[in-house]
């Protein structure tokens, strides 16, 4: 029964072909498949310019568009700070404003240079501006998501000013991109794309795939091997990141924190916390396949990725797998700083960032999850390791997947979702685990923020001094701090729903009903093929002897009464 269950998740996709409109885009920019609008911005006489800055563009968008920035500065895109439905009064806040992670740490000792790629435009000094209650409120840029090449975000990152570090691992020589033409951007503005979305989330943490192992610019145009749903129409179905992550008052459904791959069908896809693959494809979506019936008993117990996006990190673009901040400061011959890279140009160190592991192509790691992530923040104590924490071995630090499992085996989560095994609303469901070495308050254990970029000394990347670096990101957090660092082994999951694959690149039932499948470690309930009950082998055991036995005397007695009756009859 379970063995059909797994293979039968086949999406049966409504497809909404999106059209392209004509675009005015800036030269070099990237391709892009623009949804249709019902309107053409460049017809519209107040967008011809000249203008001089973005802010001159806003204000002549905010002409029509005058509710905009109201409903902006409520929303997750604007204060980074993610909504929390029925959370308790003392609830902590959620989003990355607020929390730590194993990338670049925390961002408000870095938010003059995390701001950089923020919807403002502009870079900010003070997280209280992101605030919609603070005066003053930092503006809104219009071009950050309606710009549809993206090229406007990425030529914003570079004018605003951030350390280059903060989004490479090294720093890149040659021009940098720039907007020649405010008024062409204007008037060609429309629809979010894959593109200008991508812009921020594609690079999320540091560069290109770093973050997401599903989620990168190998889907401006993927291939529909790649994702069927984001593939171009008539093999794919042409979405955007809109379709399925629908906005309402310029607020963007969908959430990392909270909602689960057990959410009721009866909710329309993204209206809520998470996608719901059910809302479109039902709880039966495999009714029309052979064996149908029997996979569709799967859906209680799993989730239609776990089926449906077998590999990750499975284009062009691989993702970062670990990240080694204790090895941060090494310098070269000159003592300056260096990169190492890969013979693919994969930086694998750098003296900024310590030491990088990649992976591709392969099969995230599948967990009981309610959709409900637990969280840390700059100040929280981790526990207390069972044996002490040396350093990573050679085999770990350049991406042996045994090796970064077996370091990491007792390493603390600092971001997990939760679920029971078998419980209600718990499904089996895919992530992508992260694996980091990061900074902690020596005296306390406890996980600490540290300022990267700036002109003083109290910059990490100035002077590689860590307890100056995480005094100042203490002192940004409103966090204690004891004065001395050391390093300890944290792990995080990150949520595995792009890239889905077609039907036929499903896992196969063997995939998880074997000995020694990919439910091989997971915990709850009878798995056929991967379990045996042990009482019924026994007793199976026995009878099967018995029996044996049993026709072994009977062949016995057979040949030997025969033998006897024979030489009887012919003595």
């Amino acid at each position: 029964m379970a063995l059909h269950r797994l293979g039968r998740v086949m999406l049966a996709l409504a497809l909404v072909g999106a059209t392209t409109l004509p675009l005015a885009a800036q030269e070099q920019a990237a391709a892009s498949t623009i949804p249709s609008s019902t309107a053409d911005h460049s017809r519209f006489e107040e967008l011809e310019g000249p203008f001089k800055n973005a802010g001159e563009v806003n204000e002549a968008c905010m002409g029509c568009h005058n509710t905009g920035p109201e409903q902006l500065h409520g929303t997750v895109h604007f204060t980074w700070t993610a909504p929390q439905a029925d959370a308790a009064a003392d609830a902590q806040a959620l989003g990355m404003l607020h929390v730590a992670n194993g990338f670049l740490l925390s961002t408000p000792s870095n938010v003059d240079a995390c701001t950089s790629c923020h919807i403002s435009g502009t870079r900010l000094e003070d997280p209280a501006m992101l605030d919609a209650s603070s005066d003053p409120v930092a503006p809104v840029d219009c071009l950050s998501c309606h710009e549809p090449t993206g090229q406007w975000t990425v030529a914003n990152f570079h004018e605003n000013g951030a350390a280059c570090t903060m989004c490479h691992d090294e720093r890149l020589k040659g021009d940098t991109p720039e907007i020649k033409d405010l008024a062409l951007s204007a008037q060609s503005v429309g629809p979010s794309t894959r593109a200008s979305c991508g812009a921020c989330h594609f690079d999320a943490d540091g560069g290109p795939g770093v973050k997401h192992g599903d989620l990168n610019a190998d889907l401006i145009e993927p291939a529909h091997s790649l994702d069927v749903h984001m593939a171009a129409a008539p093999d794919g179905a042409g979405f955007t990141c809109a379709t399925c992550h629908t906005t309402r008052d310029h607020a963007t459904a969908g959430s990392r924190y909270t909602g689960g791959p057990g959410d009721s069908p009866d909710r329309p896809a993204m209206t809520g916390a998470a996608a719901s693959c059910q809302s479109c494809h039902s709880d039966a979506p495999h009714v029309a396949a052979e064996s149908g019936v029997w996979i569709d008993r799967h859906t209680d117990t799993v989730a239609c990725e776990t089926c449906h996006i077998p590999s990750i990190a499975r284009g062009e673009t691989k993702t970062r797998v670990l990240w080694d901040w204790s090895s941060v400061g090494e310098t070269d011959r000159r003592r300056q700083p260096y990169v190492d890279k890969e013979k693919d140009g994969t930086v694998t160190y750098a003296s900024e960032k310590g030491h990088f592991a990649w992976a591709s192509d392969f099969r995230p790691t599948l967990i009981w999850s309610d959709g409900q992530l637990a969280t840390r923040r700059p100040g929280d104590p981790l526990p207390v390791p069972a044996a002490e924490e040396e350093e990573l071995e050679d085999a770990v630090r350049e991406g042996e997947p045994d090796a970064i499992g077996a370091a990491f085996a007792e390493a603390p989560w600092i971001a997990a979702y939760g679920g029971e095994p078998r419980g209600e609303s718990s499904r089996i469901a895919p992530v992508k685990v992260m694996n980091s070495v990061v900074p902690i308050d020596e005296e306390t254990r406890a996980l600490v923020s540290a300022k990267f970029a700036g002109r003083g000394r109290d910059a990490l990347w100035n002077d590689f001094r860590w307890e100056d670096a995480v005094e100042a990101g203490m002192e940004a957090a409103s966090a204690e701090f004891s004065g001395d660092v050391t390093f300890a082994r944290v792990r995080q999951m990150i949520p595995v729903n792009h890239m889905v694959a077609p039907a036929e690149q499903a896992l196969e039932c063997t995939a998880c009903h074997a000995s020694n499948g990919l439910l091989e470690d997971l915990p709850g309930g009878f798995v056929p093929g991967r379990d045996r009950f042990e009482p019924a082998v026994k007793v199976g055991l026995l009878i099967l002897a018995g029996t044996l036995a049993a026709v072994l005397f009977h062949l016995i007695l057979r040949l030997g009464f025969g033998m006897f009756y024979k030489g009887n009859r012919h003595g």
